[in-house]
């Protein structure tokens, strides 16, 4: 059984971090779909100075929200600078990833945004495909 008051306060300062998506990069989980139902997910993510995630895509949209350090992000090839309160919109399926150029972590808060369909194959085993015309 969910316990509610846990999801309602987490101590994310006392939460160790957990292994992200390549060696340097860490992440907490704030709200995942597993534990709320939804069709979101958002992370607090740091990355080690001189650490490059690796450049991939996603079939949903992405926010992320920049707290501390300096670094940049590459989207389709295009470098944007980031600094603290910088806010990078991955929406298209963009081809992107993530350097630290400073000589502290870059963290940043991390929005995932899912498709309700995909979302729905996944937790029911379903195969659904559009209607023939």
């Amino acid at each position: 059984m969910l316990d509610l008051e846990k999801l309602q306060l987490l101590d994310i300062a006392g939460q160790a971090w957990g292994k992200g998506i390549s060696p340097g990069i860490f992440q907490k989980p704030m709200w995942t779909r597993k534990e709320s139902n939804s069709h979101a997910q958002i992370m607090l993510v740091k990355m080690e100075p001189g650490i490059t995630s690796p450049a991939h895509r996603h079939p949903h949209p992405q926010i992320f929200f920049v707290i501390s350090g300096t670094g940049q992000a590459r989207l389709d090839g295009k470098i944007y600078e980031l600094t603290s309160g910088s806010t990078v919109r991955v929406l298209n399926g963009e081809l992107h990833d993530f350097i630290n150029t400073g000589s502290q972590e870059l963290v940043m808060i991390e929005t995932q945004i899912f498709d309700i369909k995909i979302d729905l194959r996944k937790a029911f085993g379903l195969d659904v495909k559009p209607a023939a015309p």
